[in-house]
């Protein structure tokens, strides 16, 4: 997606969406200059309530990426949720957007802070500012996925069933809510309850099909769909033997094995420009490896790198290969059982 980073807090990188940036122009255009300064405390509330959350991750060892604003929200891009930490995740940001709202609110009768003039109508900016986290923050907490709410029920019912049911009824509750907000949307012609209703759906459905996949995928051991044959290359090759090994075997990468261990990949792309005469070892990457008694899906994250993953025994040794093709092979058979 494309956008601009403005500022890093604590580490995370807040990013402004290109769409964000239009609706900006769109918020001046209509509603002028104290519309466009009420949108931007808006969404400065809206950074707030996603540093909460990840504040809270940060503790169980999450990695916040960026967290990123668009023009329905923001959101904080965790490379994980860890089950054991969902609740106090999710519910920190609601927490955080109330109490803000509380402060300001409270604030606003000590402090004479100036007032917004909109379409003809007075707004004290704390006293709105407040009244829309505490919007915000409950908001928030209804019980549909993927919103802060979804994730407590989730949590809360993973404690009674499994995570996979629990994901489930919380999908299913979201994409009710979805359907309820686009029909409001649509009887009030209002475009951003109408985008809303479409994210919440698409993020519902999306979560639970992931969490399935991900179950189904944990099931699947690396040594049972592993390719055991194995055609390596030396690091002393050159890129003619290379080509030669290509038009031989018909495989566009191959594993550099030296003395029985695993010492790089490499692949068609990368010697497409250099001269036959250059070794392999001066033009092979680092391999992306993965042990034996792990399974598929500790394989994936590997394959969003690479074209294929290398399966080394305890002892560091080449067992077999995991390419892209083989696991779209493992899901159309899965897909076959699934309509037998």
């Amino acid at each position: 997606m494309l956008s601009f980073r403005i500022v890093r807090i604590m580490g995370i990188p807040i990013e402004l969406h290109i769409t964000f940036i239009l609706l900006l122009i769109l918020v001046y255009y209509f509603w002028g200059l104290d519309g466009l300064i009420l949108y931007i405390f808006l969404f400065l509330s809206v950074v707030i309530h996603e540093l909460a959350h990840s504040y809270v991750a940060k503790k169980y060892g999450v990695h916040i990426e960026k967290i990123l604003l668009l023009p329905i929200g923001g959101m904080a891009m965790m490379d994980r949720i860890p089950r054991e930490g969902e609740l106090k995740i999710a519910i920190a940001g609601p927490v955080v957007s109330i109490l803000l709202g509380i402060v300001l609110i409270l604030l606003s009768n000590f402090i004479e802070a100036p007032v917004l003039h909109i379409e003809g109508i007075d707004y004290p900016l704390l006293t709105t500012v407040g009244i829309l986290n505490i919007i915000l923050g409950v908001f928030n907490l209804f019980p549909a996925f993927p919103m802060d709410g979804g994730r407590i029920l989730r949590a809360l019912l993973a404690s009674k069933m499994s995570y996979l049911k629990a994901t489930r009824i919380a999908s299913i509750i979201g994409q009710f809510l979805s359907f309820i907000l686009l029909l409001l949307g649509i009887l009030s012609l209002n475009v951003i309850l109408i985008l809303i209703a479409l994210f919440i759906y698409y993020g519902a459905s999306k979560e639970y099909h992931v969490l399935v996949t991900e179950d189904v995928f944990s099931k699947i051991k690396v040594k049972d769909i592993m390719t055991t044959k194995i055609v390596a290359v030396s690091p002393q090759d050159t890129v003619k033997d290379l080509m030669d090994t290509m038009f031989k075997y018909r495989y566009m990468g191959y594993p550099v094995v030296e003395k029985g261990k695993l010492v790089g990949s490499v692949s068609f792309n990368d010697i497409t420009h250099v001269s036959e005469k250059v070794l392999v070892r001066d033009i092979m990457k680092p391999p992306v490896t993965v042990s034996e008694d792990k399974t598929l899906k500790d394989v994936i994250p590997g394959l969003e790198t690479s074209d294929r993953v290398y399966v080394l025994d305890k002892n560091r040794r080449l067992k077999g290969i995991i390419s892209k093709t083989d696991v779209l092979r493992i899901l159309k058979i899965l897909e076959f059982r699934k309509d037998s």
